[in-house]
C-alpha cells in the first residue's frame, strides 16, 4: 500500500493550504479523512518560523511526530499535581475524622469549675506588629480515678468567655485525663476545623480534576469526530 504524502503550502507564516496525495484543500476542515486532519494538524503544530515555505511529510516521518507528541504535556503534569494535591486532602480528611470519631467514643464527662484565666498577648500580625490578648480557662475537675486534676485549656478565645468560679461539664479521655477540653459548641467545632478545610479543598481539587479532564476528553472526540 502506498504511503499518503501530505504538504502545507505556507503565506507570511500562516497555512494557505493543504495536500493529501496532490489534492488541495483550502483549510483543515475541508480535509474529509479524520486521521489526514490530524496528520496536517500535527505538521501545523510542529513547523517554526524556520520552516520552507511547503513543509512535506510521508507516513514514517509523521509516526515519529506523534510519538514525540504523546510524551506527558505540562495539561497532564498540572492535572496529576492536582490530583495528587486532592488525594492527599482526602486522606487528612478521612484520618482526622476516624480520629475524632476516636477521641470522643473515649470520652467521659465530669463536672468541673473554672479556678483561673491566663491571659496571653500574642502576635498576630508580625509585619505590622499587632499583638492580641488571648484568655486560656484554667479547670478543676476531678476523674473516674478519684483524683482532682487542674488543666489549662489549650484553646484560647479572644475574648473572656469564662470566669473564674463558672461551673462548667468537662470531657476528658480517662486514659489521659489532662487531656481534658471544655464542653461546648465552640470546643465541638474546633474539632472538625481541620477535616472541614481538607475535605472542603480535597473536593474543589478533585473536581477540578474532573472538569478539566472530561473537558480535553470530548475536546479530543470532537477532533476525532
Amino acid at each position: 500500500m502506498a504511503k499518503k504524502k501530505y504538504s502545507i503550502n505556507w503565506e507570511n507564516d500562516e497555512p494557505l493550504s493543504f495536500e493529501v496525495d496532490g489534492v488541495t484543500y483550502n483549510s483543515l476542515g475541508n480535509v474529509p479523512n479524520w486521521k489526514d486532519r490530524d496528520k496536517l494538524a500535527a505538521m501545523v503544530q510542529a513547523a517554526s518560523e524556520d520552516d520552507f515555505e511547503k513543509i512535506k511529510f510521508d507516513e514514517k516521518e509523521f509516526e515519529e511526530l506523534r510519538k514525540s507528541a504523546e510524551n506527558p504535556t505540562m495539561e497532564k503534569w498540572v492535572l496529576g499535581g492536582f490530583a495528587v494535591i486532592a488525594a492527599v486532602m482526602i486522606l487528612v480528611t478521612l484520618i482526622s475524622t476516624f480520629s475524632n470519631i476516636q477521641k470522643i467514643s473515649k470520652e467521659e464527662t465530669a463536672p468541673g469549675r473554672v479556678v483561673d484565666v491566663v491571659v496571653r498577648r500574642e502576635l498576630v500580625n508580625e509585619k505590622n506588629d499587632i499583638v492580641r490578648d488571648f484568655y486560656y480557662p484554667v479547670i478543676e475537675f476531678t476523674a473516674n480515678d478519684g483524683r482532682r486534676r487542674s488543666v489549662q485549656i489549650s484553646e484560647g478565645s479572644g475574648s473572656p468567655y469564662y470566669e473564674k468560679g463558672d461551673e462548667i461539664t468537662v470531657r476528658y479521655d480517662p486514659e489521659h485525663p489532662l487531656d481534658a477540653r471544655i464542653k461546648s459548641a465552640s470546643s465541638n467545632m474546633l474539632m472538625w476545623v481541620l477535616p472541614g478545610i481538607t475535605g472542603i479543598l480535597g473536593l474543589a481539587f478533585g473536581g477540578a480534576v474532573w472538569m478539566v479532564s472530561k473537558f480535553l476528553f470530548a475536546e479530543g472526540k470532537s477532533q476525532h469526530a
